[in-house]
């Protein structure tokens, strides 16, 4: 068998290296998609906070530069402008899990009733369970007034029932 050539062993090592990195950056997207309600109600409370945080600091180099170290009149509108842009990117991380948040609130309900082992009636008559009938036990003292008074009926319902 003739030894490999490096462009050959670089290639096979490049191609497993990628299968390898395919394999993992699915299962990470599959984690992440799975606890994707959880991470989007930590965005919407980091984004609020980040929020506040960069106005605040916007107004202090507006008004009030001098309270800020580092901060002349040569920089002061250029830092200014990087605090409401970095502002700016906070408004749209927080609408963005915000409206993602309540559009897909209700997403998994179906998923999660019927990991509990319920069906929607729909599902329940393709499975033909419409031809499923329950008989409840009547209690005695029911069944005790019933007797004396209609023995009749008793009789049509046991030719129907059996």
């Amino acid at each position: 068998m003739a030894p490999r050539s490096l462009e050959h062993k670089l290639q096979l090592t490049m191609f497993r290296t990628g299968i390898n990195l395919a394999f993992l950056s699915r299962g990470i997207l599959g984690w992440f998609t799975s606890r994707l309600d959880c991470i989007t109600s930590f965005c919407v409370v980091y984004s609020f906070t980040g929020i506040l945080f960069t106005a605040f600091v916007g107004t202090m180099i507006k008004n009030q530069p001098l309270y800020i170290k580092g901060i002349d009149a040569s920089n002061q509108e250029l830092t200014k402008e990087n605090a409401f842009g970095a502002m700016g990117m906070f408004i749209f991380l927080f609408s963005s899990s915000a409206i993602y948040i309540c559009c897909y609130k209700h997403r998994n309900n179906e998923h999660q009733i019927r990991y509990q082992g319920y069906m929607r009636p729909s599902a329940m008559q393709r499975l033909g369970s419409r031809d499923y009938h329950v008989e409840l036990p009547h209690s005695p003292s029911l069944e005790l007034q019933h007797d004396s008074d209609d023995e009749v009926e008793v009789d049509e319902m046991s030719s129907i029932l059996s």
